[in-house]
């Protein structure tokens, strides 16, 4: 009896402290990989993004997500919040969901009023495939260089977040 109410006290104290860690580790099979080439279905349904557009002066912050994930409109509403001390990157922000989610998530939170922020719909399924990433949002931030620099599946809060992309 002793024993497990040892093991269940262990687990109590421990389990809040890992669920809450968010990883910083970039899979085996990105290592060493630039910024890929993709393509984005931008709000206005007939202009496209290319990776090429990219300014190659900034860092990048990739973020895919889901229109109707909660993690995702909080990591949204937090990255608008603090917009300002993000102005010197950019933030792409693809999804796989349909286009009319999109655009509806881009009006609710009034994307267009934010000069760094990208939205487009990744209508080659490319982030889920490329990444391989199990939670959303995935963000991953990449150098001016293009190298990948932090990979989080799930998310991360948002001062880490500006404190690791504008370093």
């Amino acid at each position: 009896m002793k024993k497990f109410i040892v093991a269940a006290l262990v687990f109590l104290f421990t389990y809040p402290v890992t669920a809450q860690v968010k990883v910083d580790t970039i899979p085996s099979h990105l290592q060493n990989l630039r910024l890929p080439d993709f393509k984005l279905l931008l709000t206005d349904s007939s202009s496209s993004f290319y990776t090429e557009q990219l300014n190659k002066k900034k860092t990048t912050i990739l973020m895919s997500f889901s229109p109707d994930c909660d993690h995702c409109k909080n990591q949204t509403k937090e990255l608008i919040e603090n917009i300002e001390k993000l102005k010197s990157v950019q933030i792409v922000m693809a999804t796989t969901y349909p286009f009319e989610m999109m655009k509806q998530f881009y009006n609710d939170y009034q994307i267009s009023k934010y000069k760094n922020i990208i939205m487009g719909r990744d209508v080659l399924y490319f982030f889920p495939k490329y990444y391989r990433n199990h939670y959303l949002p995935l963000i991953t931030i990449y150098s001016k260089k293009g190298e990948l620099l932090h990979y989080f599946d799930g998310g991360l809060p948002t001062a880490q977040l500006i404190q690791l992309a504008t370093k």
